[in-house]
């Protein structure tokens, strides 16, 4: 999806407000449904677009782009599209069908299942389930309760979750990014699901791809959206106040418009890699050759890299920005929290030395 300057601008428009409320308006979530932003890699039978992720991940990066708390909420909703083939058509129909379908939830085994007639009985708590303001659908995992603890994922109704309204983030802050609990829930089999296995064909090529790999994908490419973002608003900021700037015994507008080329040239080296690495894997993927595990360390560092990149750009031009950079109900100050926060996730957390180098 391409988005309008009239479209870009009504979500921006929303921004702060999302900063102070925590929430996603109504308004901006039936934006998403009419564009099927949740669906992009739901099957078609199911109301969905099934794009490709070199064009699922351009989607995220662009409505990052847009405004933080939105580009989130649209990635991680997308997210919830990787389990279609891993449930039984019937929960799958119920869980993507609905034009407002979306699934918030956590893949951490923070629950435990016991075994009844039919089902299980499932108590836990599970932290950071963005998108709990509006999920159709919570999925968790959970270790059962049996000779194998063996982990599987169940899916839960709405009304058998309490959301604890905890998220307290400095940025990202209308992602409803709370912990969820569940007690004395029972689940029926058939919304029973291993996220290992699968239990119909309606999946297609992104489904079959490494998971830890879609998931580097969608964060970095949020990283590099707000970071654009962020890259964007000084460049605005030094055309508005080039002429005051320019006067003095220093020349503050030469200086950051200087240091703003620089880090606009390390930007677009890590947005350049790593679209030309997620096209060289997707590739190999497409033509049913193994991504080896060399490959996707290399895929891993790159993202991490990107989100490093993302952060190092904003940091250094925030010292030169002067004191509106910290004023909370800044542009800037709202793009740095979101971006920062963003590149805390678990899946961008350095492991490696390289993976803390900027581009």
């Amino acid at each position: 999806m391409k988005f309008t300057n009239e479209q870009i601008k009504m979500i921006r428009d929303e921004s702060k407000e999302m900063d102070q409320t925590g929430q996603i308006s109504s308004n901006l979530l039936q934006f998403i449904y009419d564009h099927q932003l949740f669906k992009l890699i739901v099957p078609e039978e199911l109301g969905g677009k099934m794009l490709d992720l070199p064009s699922a991940a351009k989607v995220f990066q662009d409505a990052s782009y847009i405004d933080g708390n939105f580009g989130w909420a649209v990635t991680i909703g997308v997210g919830g599209g990787m389990f279609v083939p891993n449930m039984s058509e019937q929960a799958m129909e119920a869980c993507y069908q609905p034009s407002n379908a979306v699934i918030a939830g956590s893949g951490f085994p923070a629950g435990a299942a016991k075994p009844v007639e039919n089902g299980y009985i499932i108590n836990g708590k599970w932290f950071y389930c963005s998108g709990a303001q509006f999920a159709t659908t919570f999925t968790a995992s959970c270790i059962v309760e049996n000779e194998k603890e063996e982990m599987l994922a169940f899916a839960f109704n709405p009304e058998q979750v309490d959301i604890m309204e905890d998220w307290n983030a400095f940025g990202l802050r209308g992602t409803s990014s709370h912990s969820i609990q569940i007690t004395d829930q029972f689940v029926p089999t058939e919304r029973v699901f291993s996220v290992f296995e699968h239990q119909n064909e309606f999946g297609g090529p992104v489904h079959t791809f490494p998971f830890a790999m879609f998931a580097e994908t969608s964060f970095a490419a949020i990283t590099l959206g707000i970071g654009q973002h962020f890259l964007e608003e000084v460049s605005d900021l030094l055309d508005e106040n080039k002429q005051r700037w320019e006067k003095g015994p220093v020349n503050r507008y030469a200086l950051l418009k200087n240091k703003l080329d620089n880090e606009k040239e390390r930007w677009l080296k890590a947005n350049n890699t790593f679209h030309d690495m997620l096209k060289k894997v997707w590739d190999r993927h497409m033509q049913s050759e193994e991504i080896t595990e060399t490959q996707q360390q290399e895929f891993s560092t790159v993202a991490k890299r990107c989100a490093t990149t993302s952060i190092h750009c904003a940091n250094n031009l925030f010292r030169h920005v002067g004191m509106q950079a910290v004023m909370e109900n800044n542009s800037l100050n709202l793009i740095w929290r979101d971006l920062h926060t963003a590149g805390q996730h678990m899946f961008l957390t350095p492991h490696h030395e390289i993976d803390s180098q900027p581009y």
